[in-house]
């Protein structure tokens, strides 16, 4: 993949009125950790991150070019966004955690798992129910995938795809449990017929009850 381009600023003021005064400028707090070193605070232009993230094909897997100016010590290097954090109610990205990585190192990741296909148990009226989302893998940073693709067009009624089905960019190893259970096809859905039941015996119960003085 090709690397992303970032520039941020070493942020030596950990005060809140400096988080709310850069917040305010379209800036967002980070750290850079990782590879045996001392993490880094750093403030960086939130736009130039997310316009980058949106316009790659890896998304929020992508890896960056960092370069940090007024760092007391060289912290430039490649890195990859870890971790970030969300306003609960705002779900504006507040502060970001970029991990090192090195090119010729694996580390661990999570990506998406994204279904294809039309499975053939939907034309007998059932549903697609997809339980697992993302997939813990380890690979070299150049080798991640921007997502993990499951063909379920043979998915019938009643089968399941499972971790050790999918199938892997070379490279790529698969930290899941093999049985882990990715996706499965099941019938639609039927209200129990104890829930009918209780339903049919609750008008019955009502006129049987006696009425209040």
């Amino acid at each position: 993949m090709a690397n992303l381009k970032l520039d941020a600023n070493y942020r030596s003021d950990m005060s809140k009125s400096r988080m709310k005064k850069i917040r305010r400028e379209g800036y967002v707090t980070a750290s850079v950790f990782g590879r045996d070193s001392e993490s880094v605070p750093v403030e960086a232009r939130l736009k130039d991150i997310t316009d980058q993230v949106k316009s790659s094909e890896h998304g929020v897997m992508s890896l960056f070019d960092l370069k940090v100016h007024g760092a007391p010590k060289k912290s430039d290097g490649i890195v990859i966004i870890k971790e970030f954090f969300k306003d609960p109610l705002t779900r504006k990205v507040l502060d970001i955690q970029f991990q090192r990585v090195s090119m010729t190192e694996k580390i661990n990741v999570s990506v998406p798992i994204e279904l294809v296909g039309d499975a053939a148990g939907t034309k007998q009226g059932g549903i697609v129910e997809q339980v697992l989302n993302d997939l813990e893998i380890r690979s070299l940073p150049g080798d991640i995938p921007p997502r993990i693709e499951v063909d379920v067009s043979e998915l019938e009624i009643g089968r399941h795809i499972r971790a050790s089905d999918l199938v892997i960019p070379e490279g790529v190893e698969v930290l899941a449990d093999a049985d882990a259970l990715v996706c499965t096809c099941v019938p639609p859905h039927v209200r129990r017929e104890e829930e009918v039941a209780e339903e049919a015996e609750a008008p019955e119960a009502a006129e049987e009850a006696p009425a209040e003085e």
